[in-house]
């Protein structure tokens, strides 16, 4: 009876654990898709690469202008920065953590 009580008790939270792995990667960022936007509302500040096309901007190619929480990030892509915009309304959150995960690419 103990057996049998563990033993479900064990699939039970594999069953859960499953669920858990396969919510957290459908929500995996894309940075595929974080290059399309970027291209789009991104570059012509931040330039193609990353290293700012403008004065003032961020160069992404240096590790510490992204030494930053990913939930900061989109913080400042929902508010706006200086002279960036707020994104909020424009892109969701998921497409704010693509753009994200495409400009870590860049380092």
């Amino acid at each position: 009876m103990m057996i049998a009580k563990n033993t479900i008790g064990l699939l039970a939270l594999l069953v859960v654990s499953s669920g858990l792995i396969f919510s957290a990667s459908a929500q995996a960022a894309d940075p595929r898709n974080g290059a399309i936007i970027y291209s789009k509302h991104c570059s012509s500040c931040h330039g193609p690469k990353g290293q700012g096309a403008m004065p003032g901007m961020p160069d992404f190619t240096r590790p510490q202008s992204l030494a930053v929480a990913d939930d900061k990030l989109v913080q400042v892509l929902e508010t706006g920065a200086g002279m960036m915009p707020s994104y909020r309304g424009l892109l969701t959150t998921q497409d704010m953590l693509d753009v994200i995960s495409h400009i870590r690419t860049f380092q």
